[in-house]
């Protein structure tokens, strides 16, 4: 049995940095690999960014593969194995974090909370347990 491959924050912070898209104000990490960044999480599987409507153009005009939303129609890019880049989530903040921009931890939470699966509850409450520890100045 073969066990998948986790993310940390060093792996996060090369992954974006080859990333020939990333830095600019049309796209932002969100999700595991923001909690990762913020330390709620040791890791993750993979890194999921947010982009603009703008960014996704772009990157459909260069010929990246990409699926169709079932709710919105939003296009979901599989830029590589790692890399999932997905078009137009609502985000609430966005701050830096390592460098880096990215959906601020309550931001990312109400992205957990709007699609409710069973590990997105569990990582909202990482989240929550990490805001209590950080507001216990702990």
């Amino acid at each position: 049995m073969s066990k998948e491959k986790r993310l940390n924050r060093e792996d996060i912070l090369r992954i974006v940095s080859e990333l020939d898209f990333f830095g600019g104000e049309d796209c932002w990490l969100t999700s595991g690999a923001s909690l990762v960044l913020f330390g709620v999480k040791d890791s993750t599987r993979d890194v999921d960014v947010i982009c603009t409507r703008a960014l996704a153009d772009r990157l459909e005009a260069r010929g990246v593969p990409f699926r169709r939303d079932g709710l919105d129609n939003t296009r979901i890019f599989a830029f590589n194995s790692l890399v999932e880049v997905l078009e137009d989530w609502d985000t609430q903040e966005i701050v830096e974090e390592a460098g880096l921009r990215t959906a601020s931890l309550l931001s990312v939470r109400a992205q957990k909370a709007a699609l409710g699966r069973e590990k997105d509850l569990a990582d909202m409450a990482l989240i929550d347990a990490f805001l209590e520890r950080k507001e216990a100045g702990k």
